[in-house]
Formats: C-alpha cells, sequence, structure tokens
C-alpha cells in the first residue's frame, strides 16, 4: 500500500509541474490533495509521536512562502504546493528538502535564462509561452516538483521523524575474518 501512496504522491507532483509549465498556474487540487494523501499515509502507517514537526515544517515553509509571495517570487500556487509537499517531511527532512528545491529552481532558472537568448526570437514568438519572454516568469512547480522527487528517493519520506539516509558502504576498509 505503501507503494502505492508514493506513486500517487509522484503522480500529484508531476501533474502540477506540467501544469504549472503549460498554464504557469497550479491548481489548488494539488496541495489539497497531497495534503489528503498525508492523512491516507498516517493511517497505513500508523501517527508518530513526533508528528507535530510535520506541522512545523508546513507552517514555517507556508510563512515564509506566503513572505516571498509578497515580494513576487513565488506565486500563491508554488507557496500552497512547497508547504503541502513540506508537510510530508518533519525538521530533519525539511533541511533536506530545501536544498534539493532550491538547487532545482536555480538550475531551473539558468536554463531558462539561456533559453531564453538562445532561442531565436521569431521561434519564441511562434511558440507563445510566456516563460520565454525575457524577464518573463519561471514555473517553479517544476523545480517543487524535481526537488520533493530527490529528497523522497534519496531519503524517503519522514512523516515519522525517522531519517532515512542512503547507507555508505565502504569497501576500501574490507572486513577482517575472525579465528
Amino acid at each position: 500500500m505503501n507503494q502505492n501512496i508514493l506513486i500517487i504522491f509522484n503522480l500529484l507532483l508531476i501533474g502540477a509541474a506540467l501544469q504549472d509549465v503549460a498554464m504557469l498556474k497550479i491548481s489548488n487540487l494539488f496541495p489539497i490533495a497531497l495534503i489528503l494523501l498525508f492523512g491516507v499515509w498516517l493511517y497505513a502507517n500508523g501517527i508518530p509521536g513526533n508528528l507535530w514537526q510535520n506541522g512545523a515544517m508546513f507552517l514555517i515553509v507556508f510563512a515564509v512562502g506566503t513572505g516571498l509571495f509578497a515580494i513576487r517570487w513565488l506565486g500563491g500556487g508554488d507557496v500552497k504546493l512547497l508547504a503541502a509537499t513540506a508537510l510530508w517531511f518533519d525538521l530533519h527532512g525539511g533541511l533536506l528538502l530545501v536544498p534539493y528545491i532550491t538547487f532545482c529552481g536555480g538550475l531551473l532558472s539558468l536554463l531558462l535564462i539561456f533559453g531564453r537568448r538562445m532561442i531565436p526570437s521569431g521561434v519564441r514568438e511562434r511558440l507563445a509561452w510566456p516563460g520565454l519572454r525575457p524577464k518573463g516568469p519561471i514555473p517553479y512547480g517544476v523545480a517543487i516538483c524535481v526537488g520533493t522527487l530527490f529528497a523522497l528517493a534519496l531519503n524517503g519520506p519522514n512523516p515519522n521523524g525517522r531519517p532515512k539516509l542512503p547507507e555508505l558502504q565502504l569497501k576500501a576498509f574490507p572486513e577482517q575474518p575472525s579465528g
């Protein structure tokens, strides 16, 4: 069941990113569905004692996102999607989530800047996508999606407060046989 929940989670994120690319908007249905799916995840896995960390992560990200929305660095849909994805991570997982999303956002911004300069103006005009206009908007939902997928793939969801860091296997120092 957990695998199915995570597949739905991934599909919702990808859907939000695709909608953001196509329309430069993210429907409220995506964050609402992610929050409801988190409830299903808790039902399937049990409610941990440190669930407050997930709620704190949600509130912190929503508050910071609201500030970024106020200065027009993020759209309202981006803020809601970001907060809904942050709910899936405790404080430790959130500290890992934010750099992944930030890195992906920076990379996306650089790609759009180069694309805006490299694509001939005639092609940009025929495509008529606002994201290719000089100083045009950036569909940050893509960065949220990709960064969150990286965080899930590398660390796993953290609604129970147990960090799932990748296991390092150092083969430079093989175990000595005892005997």
